[in-house]
């Protein structure tokens, strides 16, 4: 494996005829990465007369983002960035961003941080920015007229986001960055909205790369969908740009080198900020991004999932195993499956791996809220019987390890989850006196009824909590908090409707 010295930004370019942007980058000018974004929607009026300075200011951006795909590979100390031009304040944000971004990278593969993020600018004088302006004045009439945007995947969090701007009669339309799977088809059929993509090729240099040995490594997609939004917000007139990231996407993983990190640092409220800090102040005045669900943990988001809306249940999945690229043949069990044309009964048993640190996650999160029927209709089993489960829900219950790299709520959930799916005696449901718990105490020293996970839960966290903690979880993942930043008069007509 060669060692390169310098990671180069090229260039980029931008094909106006079909709306491609191509973006180029360098090992040590020996290396070269092309990637390609293609952001022509046909179904989707674009503004009249493209600003070219603004879009290159916008793609600019864009090109600093994207790269940490290719940088990965084989991290490099300077950065000479070619195609424009950074000023003293937005390298501390990309230092910080990418910082935080490669912890849990750099912890993994023990590769210290310290001499990492070295931007230099070959360009000495810093070009004009020209970002997009607005002039509208807002009040609670034209917040109902604004053009949103709702980022996808293929889980409930989305789901939810998508039905309480319906039940808020806001204009909408979703967005998918990459590919339109059948599971993000299926939202855009039952929502009703219609889908505006953009596609993405990665460099084939990468992957031969990686076949020679070089880092192949988790990104964090969600802050370079932040930038590639800014780009749509602008081609297609959008304000709000809306994403569906949870108040525990804030909470870190484990610590090292004296900092927390964090698997969805890029979903957390600090990025969030400082992205939105940024792009106001270099990239557009207009737009607006954030988490329409900052407000609420991931076990209030199950409950509203599951109380309301059913009728997605056969079509979602929070399941990122079945959707990665199989070295081999290219494709994801879920493609692989499609391919083969599988009937839609296969898929509703297939979209989720059962194995994995977010399948066991929102299986806890939803399980108090579903019948033994839908938890075989949606999963195929109960995962609480699985044994070969017990490290990783040992993880997530902080019994051992640390919490799992993934996108994956606090252990306080986990244990509020699991605490109430005994106490609403889905697996005893002969029990009716009630005392601490809700069941008896003869029966927390004696049930033999529960799975291995849960009993493993009740003799080695239970018995820790009295009532009145338990409560306090409770309080805290049921209450509706304010640190967020969505628009206040949005937000206004959200809760209003919420309630």
């Amino acid at each position: 494996m060669h060692n390169f010295s310098l990671f180069y930004f090229k260039s980029f370019e931008f094909d106006y005829s079909n709306l491609q942007a191509k973006f180029h980058y360098s090992f040590d000018d020996e290396v070269f990465f092309e990637e390609v974004l293609d952001f022509r929607n046909e179904l989707f009026k674009q503004v009249d007369n493209i600003d070219k300075n603004i879009l290159e200011n916008l793609l600019f951006h864009l090109h600093i983002a994207i790269w940490i795909s290719y940088y990965k590979a084989f991290p490099t100390s300077d950065l000479i960035i070619e195609s424009g031009y950074l000023d003293e304040f937005q390298i501390k944000f990309w230092q910080k961003f990418y910082t935080n971004w490669l912890w849990e990278f750099l912890y993994t593969n023990q590769i210290s941080p310290k001499w990492l993020f070295n931007f230099i600018n070959k360009i000495k004088k810093p070009k004009k920015n020209y970002i997009v302006e607005n002039n509208e004045v807002f009040n609670s009439v034209s917040v109902k007229n604004k053009k949103s945007l709702i980022s996808i995947w293929w889980g409930k969090d989305s789901i939810v986001s998508i039905e309480l701007m319906k039940n808020a009669w806001m204009n909408f339309d979703l967005f998918v960055f990459w590919k339109i799977d059948q599971l993000k088809q299926f939202t855009s059929d039952i929502s009703g909205n219609k889908i505006l993509s953009v596609s993405r090729q990665l460099s084939d240099t990468l992957f031969e790369l990686n076949k020679l040995g070089y880092y192949n490594w988790h990104v964090p997609i969600t802050g370079i969908i932040a930038f590639a939004m800014q780009v749509v917000a602008y081609l297609y007139n959008y304000d709000y740009l809306i994403l569906s990231n949870e108040k525990s996407a804030s909470f870190w993983n484990t610590i090292w080198e004296w900092v927390n990190i964090n698997h969805q640092y890029s979903k957390s409220l600090d990025f969030e900020k400082d992205f939105s800090e940024y792009v106001f102040k270099y990239i557009s005045k207009k737009s607006s991004y954030f988490s329409l669900l900052r407000w609420l943990y991931e076990v209030k988001i199950a409950e509203l999932f599951v109380k309301y809306w059913k009728r997605y249940f056969r079509n979602f999945s929070s399941c990122n195993n079945n959707f990665k690229i199989n070295k081999n043949s290219g494709l994801s069990p879920y493609q692989k499956a499609r391919e083969r044309k599988m009937s839609l009964i296969y898929w509703s048993q297939n979209y989720w791996c059962n194995s994995c640190p977010k399948c066991a996650f929102v299986f806890s999160i939803l399980r108090p809220y579903l019948t033994k029927s839908e938890v075989l209709d949606i999963f195929g089993e109960d995962l609480y019987e699985r044994s070969d489960l017990e490290k990783l829900f040992r993880e997530l219950l902080w019994i051992s390890g640390i919490k799992p790299f993934e996108c994956v709520g606090e252990a306080e959930e986990v244990i509020y989850s699991m605490y109430l799916t005994i106490k609403n005696n889905y697996y005893i449901p002969f029990l009716k006196e009630e005392n601490l718990w809700g069941w008896t105490k003869k029966s927390i020293n004696t049930n033999n009824n529960l799975p291995l996970i849960l009993q493993i839960f009740e003799k080695e966290v239970l018995v820790k909590f009295d009532l009145k903690s338990i409560e306090n979880i409770e309080k805290k993942l049921v209450t509706i908090y304010n640190d967020d930043i969505i628009p206040t008069l949005l937000k206004s007509i959200i809760f209003k409707n919420y309630s």
